[in-house]
């Protein structure tokens, strides 16, 4: 398991990048990327949000782990944002490493207190005030309760694939899909 914390997403997803040019190991033996995006600190929620739906196999392994939690995967409901073209984990899947991103400002998570309003409330809240700003910073209110909880799905879908010898691929008519065919033979 490798941990990336990447630099100047927003100036081009240039860390990032920077590692695809340069990996610790070669993107054709990387299983998979896992990307978390801004957690959500509003509290437990019954779900969790897909960013980039019909992308990869690793979204079955993200229903499964939340199923163990008894939480439902929910598509983004902001796809208009175009959230999964630009985010760190893009450099990776242009490369064909089959990806999965959760990201706490695609859509309003359905809270366990709250519901989804609650949930829409917390994005229009965090997007209004202080994202991308120099207040955007920890704050003491937070319930990370909701952010251990997706962290949770990311430690099960790792413990998953590093037990096994299972290779996750990119759906059928993901434009990423034929970038990894061409790397299955570097694998061995």
């Amino acid at each position: 398991v490798v941990f990336g914390a990447w630099t100047a997403e927003e100036s081009g997803l240039l860390g990032s990048k920077a590692y695809t040019a340069d990996p610790v190991y070669p993107l054709e033996k990387t299983v998979a990327n896992l990307t978390f995006d801004i957690l959500q600190t509003a509290g437990p929620a019954r779900d969790v949000i897909l960013v980039g739906e019909g992308q990869s196999e690793l979204e079955d392994d993200l229903a499964r782990a939340a199923a163990t939690q008894g939480r439902v995967v929910t598509p983004e409901n902001l796809p208009e944002n175009g959230l999964f073209y630009r985010a760190d984990h893009f450099s990776l899947a242009r490369k064909g490493v089959p990806v999965l991103l959760i990201m706490g400002i695609a859509g309003g998570s359905d809270l366990v207190e709250g519901g989804r309003e609650a949930g829409d409330q917390w994005i229009a809240d965090y997007v209004g005030n202080c994202y991308h700003q120099t207040c955007d910073a920890w704050d003491p209110s937070w319930d990370l309760r909701g952010a251990a909880q997706d962290i949770e799905l990311f430690r099960l879908i790792i413990e998953d694939l590093g037990n096994s010898v299972r290779w996750p691929e990119w759906k059928p008519g993901s434009e990423f899909r034929a970038i990894r065919e061409q790397s299955v033979d570097a694998r061995n």
